[in-house]
């Protein structure tokens, strides 16, 4: 039977509960590779925010194996056959079932933001990506999402004592992801898995994680996907998702006077000086977090540890790695004496101070990254900021921590823990209260970088309105605070709203009704604001602006959806001709053979 048709057999036993054994391809740090395996890692991006409210990301890849179904089949055959003869029953091959070798991946939490990073090993063969798959669990409830991939992805082989690097994967939804009804909609048309034809080097990530195995594989020339008939639609579909990029993190360029958009796929959205927009392509297809600019260059941290150099935002990219691979960079700051980074591993965040003359980093401090939901206690996060006076200034769940540069020491004070922090081009900070009841509680700010905050009460539906519950506040230059809101409980429609209140807190009074919301784009990005023009994200990435509090919008940067549905569909439509050509050529062999038989 033909490889092709192969892969849509093995889809019967993978779309449902499976309860046959998959294998794990766990990498032991502290032992060499298993006898005839091969190391395989690959990265997943989901082009989009959360996969659901209880899902941030995949929690499994599942392979399967493609070279032996043969030979499992007979063996399942002569086993079955075996067992009705002892018997003394009827046997027919066709009715005994047999299940596929599959291998499940985990995902690899070190030096990541929003990709995934999966790495294994797996005896030599060929193999395709099966599906993903996500699983939730607290003890009180259960919850599972699954995406289908096999062909829209392809087929790659291991050997022996040799790396599989198969780059990038991405989950593009086609459908609103924020919809309740997404993953229970099973249409084609719902979302797509496929490879990213731009390389990534996995290699460095994989010999720091696990050195061991640097004396037992072959690193030097890695594997990677097959290549078939369908290459040219998985280019296009890669270009579109890259070119389509998800971000959510707003950046300050004050020097160039330009505000940004860190996304994924190594991908900035710049807003120009005339509120026009331009994208920039950075050589990496990992989430960019953070942007220093010094002497006339420009520094954009990413993740394992990754940060890349430029003259000019149009120039040329240099890749550089000042910190291991095991952490992200997530912020870079210019304080008045000093330069300033933040990372993130798994278990803590670390802070330097950067030589100005060399770019050499150097570690002043470091966190431990609590749990934000540890057992009966809401934790806060941690946000780097900079102080009135131009210092670097840490709040850390219930404690605002100082540095002093001179005697290199911190120095803390009790604080309101937050969910959520920026702070905009004039020192305001902007958040998201803790609550002990969900998580997520009012939205808050700060004129005092930190000190003390004020916050916004505002009427929404009885249990929240989802995606504004997670939406930061907008500041004005004359303090006027902006939000999204309603007249009451019952009203459909979001409001744009404002006040003019600074004090202590801010009660759902206070608020002035101004415009209506555009449907489906619902979280602030404070940090763009332009004098009266504010901005807004959409929920499938989509980014709007208005200057006149939502009476008329503005389209800034769209998501070409249309065009990724259409070259998915044709993606199918080449799978569904190739797989019935398949059959039809598997029919006349069979038929062929039949004759042959009759005539002798």
């Amino acid at each position: 039977m033909k490889k092709l048709i192969l892969i849509f057999v093995i889809g019967a036993f993978l779309n449902g509960c499976a309860t046959y054994e998959i294998k794990s391809t766990r990498l032991d740090s502290s032992q060499p590779l298993a006898q005839n395996h091969g190391v395989v890692a690959l990265q997943v991006i989901n082009n989009t925010g959360r996969l659901a409210p209880l899902h941030a990301g995949w929690t499994e890849v599942i392979a399967v194996r493609m070279d032996n179904h043969e030979q499992i089949k007979q063996a399942a055959i002569e086993e079955a056959k075996a067992k009705a003869a002892a018997k003394n029953k009827a046997f027919n091959e066709d009715e005994v079932e047999w299940d596929p070798e599959a291998y499940t991946f985990s995902p690899n939490s070190q030096g990541v933001v929003d990709s995934q990073l999966f790495a294994g090993s797996m005896p030599e063969g060929q193999y395709i990506i099966a599906s993903l798959y996500s699983f939730y669990s607290d003890g009180n409830m259960s919850s599972w999402l699954t995406m289908p991939v096999y062909a829209s992805a392809g087929t790659f082989n291991v050997k022996a004592g040799e790396f599989t690097n198969l780059g990038s994967l991405v989950f593009q939804p086609l459908l609103n992801i924020k919809e309740t009804s997404f993953w229970s909609n099973r249409s084609s048309s719902k979302a797509y898995v496929t490879r990213i034809s731009e390389a990534e080097n996995l290699q460095d990530f994989i010999i720091e994680h696990f050195p061991n195995l640097a004396s037992s594989v072959n690193f030097n020339q890695s594997l990677g996907w097959e290549d078939d008939k369908f290459v040219q639609f998985r280019d296009k579909l890669s270009s579109l998702s890259r070119n389509n990029a998800y971000g959510s993190q707003a950046l300050i360029l004050e020097d160039h006077k330009q505000r940004a958009v860190a996304a994924k796929f190594g991908q900035l959205h710049v807003v120009n000086q005339d509120n026009s927009w331009s994208q920039i392509d950075l050589p990496t297809n990992g989430q960019l977090t953070s942007v220093l600019e010094l002497d006339g260059k420009i520094l954009v941290g990413s993740e394992r540890g990754q940060v890349f150099v430029s003259d000019s935002l149009q120039g040329s990219w240099t890749a550089t790695q000042p910190v291991s691979a095991a952490e992200s960079i997530i912020w870079f700051g210019k304080a008045k004496e000093a330069l300033f980074a933040v990372t993130a591993s798994a278990k803590n965040h670390y802070f330097y101070s950067i030589n100005k003359d060399d770019l050499s980093w150097q570690r002043i401090g470091d966190f431990e990254r609590k749990n934000p939901n540890d057992f009966w206690v809401q934790n806060g996060g941690l946000f780097p900021i900079l102080s009135a006076d131009g210092q670097l200034r840490v709040l850390n769940d219930n404690k605002l921590h100082d540095f002093d540069v001179e005697s290199n020491q911190w120095s803390s004070v009790k604080s309101s823990p937050m969910v959520q922090v920026s702070q905009l081009e004039n020192g305001v900070l902007v958040g998201l209260e803790v609550s002990q009841w969900d998580g997520i509680g009012d939205q808050a700010v700060s004129f005092d970088y930190g000190q003390s905050w004020i916050s916004l009460n505002r009427s929404l539906k009885t249990f929240g309105d989802n995606t504004t519950d997670r939406s930061l506040p907008i500041v004005l230059e004359d303090k006027t605070l902006i939000t999204l809101g309603r007249a009451d409980k019952t009203v459909k429609q979001l409001q744009i709203i404002s006040t003019t209140a600074n004090s202590e807190d801010v009660s759902r009074k206070d608020w002035t009704m101004r415009g209506t919301a555009k449907p489906d784009c619902e979280i602030a990005l404070p940090k763009l604001t332009n004098g009266q023009r504010i901005y807004f994200l959409c929920d499938q990435g989509q980014i709007v602006s208005t200057d006149d509090f939502g009476q008329t919008w503005s389209s800034d940067v769209k998501m070409d959806i249309a065009a990724m549905q259409a070259e998915y569909e044709s993606l199918l439509s080449a799978v569904a001709e190739e797989e019935k050509q398949e059959k039809e050529a598997e029919k006349q062999k069979q038929a062929a053979e039949q004759q042959s038989a009759d005539s002798e």
